[in-house]
């Protein structure tokens, strides 16, 4: 049920928010204390994580609350009805642990048959739309190392939905970038829309149904979602629109538990999610390449030096990655064969010598090759939890495209997830092809940073095909040059484009167009083909982060391009 009502002022969480106004800079975006730091895409979630560390919650319990927070208060971004990817660092025995959470196709899903699709019928309705993981890698992350009770958890995201969230100038673009996709569906139009319209800055979207589903978690678990009522819910919607997702499928779902990867770089370990996310592929195997190119800090042109060097290690990395990662079991073994010293020898030295210009002689160009990878949404969302003892949380979540599959199951107020459209289907030989039962891999890629037995930083980017190469850039600013973390944060950004086919340039490098036009012209001068793009959270995403300073203090970051709001005390 829908309810969206028009409210004079925001209200203050926490006195987390200093106001709801027309910018997300509004709220807090950096966050210093001396025993907990959260931040995360909307100020209220960040209030309710801070909430659960101040009720005695440990990092785990805040990242629960956190992340279903943010399904409410950011609904295109993220939520019942789609992925997760955690990050937990152990700070009593340093280990670090994955958890993939991704969707899963229906194991009766025809290949053939969805490969002919239009692409937007893989986008956009109830046939792009696989098993929601979310709630199971929440409920996967609770039982290892929870300590509060789980409908304690899931209550704030349950009173946010009902209570409302205020609508301000940037939620109001993510909602107008939708909106004919919204206007498809009967139920998602009640919910998110106002007159088949975007809903207004200043008004409170209210979703009792989510509420209702929430509350219905809470007091049976995750059982309620996968083997109980709210299954038999999506299913039977999925049924109607033509989907062969079945309760089995959803009966059958499990979150997978790994090792992460790890790479060094420059005298730090950095751990990154393992396949079937090429995302953390990329970015450990990049970051492997990189500490055979040492930076130039005599480089007049520093930011440039930098810029062309990982361009030019992922212009060696993207083939290779998009080759051999997908939901097959020699993909991980693939991705530590990527990252290691043979394969960074391999790539540095390629890197070093090739011409931007023409970068493919030796291998195949990285084209697009999913109706996903080609959209420019930023879509996704990112929060990081970190406490004194060194416990942390890296945490993304996603629908894969703003507002997923655009379909809600009546009664339920659940978006649901379109990573069906994150299969390959162009190649059948892919190892990202469509199939039954299979997850599709994703760009994600969560980040935990340690020196020794130390813990150093946590972050995480949304951004569709921009999150490995914006998590590249952070990581050189922040951990080999030593920029303050709200400084690279904040910085201009720069994205490789992946080519939509072999006969497109591969040299395009998107850029922020607030950039120093002295770094763009000494980028052209490198032999880089420079497009500017608007800086904000629609194309290069809205990241966050949490570093330990050498005081002993915690440092939240959030990033000032979207809604995001870091806590700390």
């Amino acid at each position: 049920m829908f309810l969206l009502r028009t409210v004079a002022t925001a209200g203050v969480a926490l006195a987390l928010l200093i106001s709801l106004g027309s910018r997300p800079s509004s709220a807090q975006q950096v966050a210093r204390g001396s025993h907990y730091a959260v931040a995360s895409g909307h100020p209220e979630a960040t209030a309710i994580g801070l909430q659960v560390l101040r009720d005695g919650g440990n990092v785990v319990d805040a990242a629960i609350a956190t992340s279903l927070a943010l399904g409410v208060a950011e609904p295109y971004g993220s939520g019942l009805g789609g992925k997760l990817i955690l990050l937990y660092r152990d700070g009593a025995s340093g280990q670090i642990t994955s958890i993939v959470a991704l969707c899963t196709s229906p194991a009766a899903l025809d290949p053939e048959e969805f490969v002919k699709l239009h692409k937007t019928r893989r986008e956009v309705g109830y046939l792009s739309a696989g098993v929601p993981g979310l709630l199971a890698g929440l409920d996967e992350a609770h039982r290892r190392w929870g300590s509060q009770p789980w409908d304690e958890l899931v209550a704030p995201a349950a009173d946010l939905a009902e209570r409302g969230v205020v609508i301000d100038d940037v939620m109001h673009g993510m909602f107008a970038a939708k909106v004919s996709s919204l206007r498809q569906d009967d139920e998602a139009a009640s919910i998110y829309l106002r007159d088949g319209q975007a809903p207004p800055v200043g008004a409170r979207l209210v979703n009792a149904d989510l509420a209702a589903t929430l509350r219905t978690v809470a007091a049976g678990g995750v059982d309620a979602f996968y083997r109980g009522p709210i299954a038999r819910s999506i299913v039977a919607a999925a049924s109607a629109g033509g989907s062969s997702l079945s309760v089995d499928d959803f009966a059958a779902y499990k979150a997978e538990v790994s090792e992460p990867l790890l790479v060094d770089f420059a005298g730090y370990q950095v751990a990154t999610c393992p396949p079937p996310l090429n995302g953390g592929a990329t970015v450990a195997a990049a970051l492997a390449a990189l500490n055979q190119l040492p930076l130039d800090s005599s480089d007049a042109n520093i930011e440039a030096a930098q810029a062309d060097r990982l361009g030019r290690v992922l212009q060696c990395v993207y083939p290779e990655v998009q080759e051999a990662i997908g939901d097959k079991p020699p993909a991980r073994a693939a991705a530590l064969q990527l990252a290691g010293q043979a394969a960074a020898e391999r790539f540095a030295a390629h890197a070093a010598e090739l011409d931007p210009r023409a970068p493919y002689a030796q291998s195949e160009p990285a084209t697009i090759e999913t109706s996903a990878d080609a959209l420019p949404d930023a879509s996704t969302t990112h929060l990081v939890v970190v406490d004194a003892a060194g416990n942390m949380v890296s945490l993304t979540q996603s629908l894969s495209l703003h507002f997923g599959a655009a379909v809600v199951p009546p009664g339920t107020g659940v978006l649901l997830n379109d990573s069906m459209s994150n299969f390959s289907t162009h190649d059948p030989a892919s190892v990202n092809h469509a199939g039954g039962g299979k997850r599709a891999r994703s760009t994600i890629a969560p980040v935990i940073v340690t020196r020794g037995d130390e813990p150093v930083l946590a972050l995480g980017i949304p951004g569709g095909q921009r999150i490995p190469t914006t998590t590249l850039q952070l990581l050189c600013r922040v951990l080999e040059r030593e920029q303050p973390l709200d400084e690279a944060l904040a910085a201009s950004r720069y994205h490789l484009q992946r080519p939509h086919n072999s006969r497109q340039p591969p040299n395009v490098v998107d850029y922020e167009d607030d950039a120093d036009a002295a770094w763009v012209a000494e980028m052209q001068r490198r032999g880089w083909r420079m497009k500017p793009r608007r800086r904000n959270g629609h194309y290069f995403g809205g990241g966050n982060a949490a570093q330990y300073q050498p005081d002993g203090t915690l440092l939240g970051v959030a990033d000032p391009r979207r809604t995001n709001a870091a806590a700390a005390e």
